[in-house]
């Protein structure tokens, strides 16, 4: 991973992302998407993601592939 600063971690959920305004590295935001408030419905186990600024869309932290959330589907279905 490159040496730049990531701003924001979150939890994606479904379409949704969670953020976790604490965490300050990827293992703290790993810490807490572990915790049973971040889990989906039915237990699924959380990918954490983050951005660069809040005008970036979310990444996935493990492969770095951009997640459509709720937002930027509906940003889409708009156009």
């Amino acid at each position: 991973m490159s040496t730049r600063k990531i701003v924001e971690w979150g939890v994606l959920i479904g379409e949704t992302v969670r953020s976790l305004p604490k965490a300050q590295n990827v293992t703290q935001a790993l810490l807490m998407a572990e915790q049973p408030s971040y889990r989906g419905k039915r237990g699924n186990k959380p990918v954490v993601v983050f951005r660069d600024s809040a005008h970036d869309m979310w990444k996935r932290y493990q492969d770095q592939t951009s997640v459509p959330t709720q937002f930027a589907l509906f940003d889409q279905e708009a156009s």
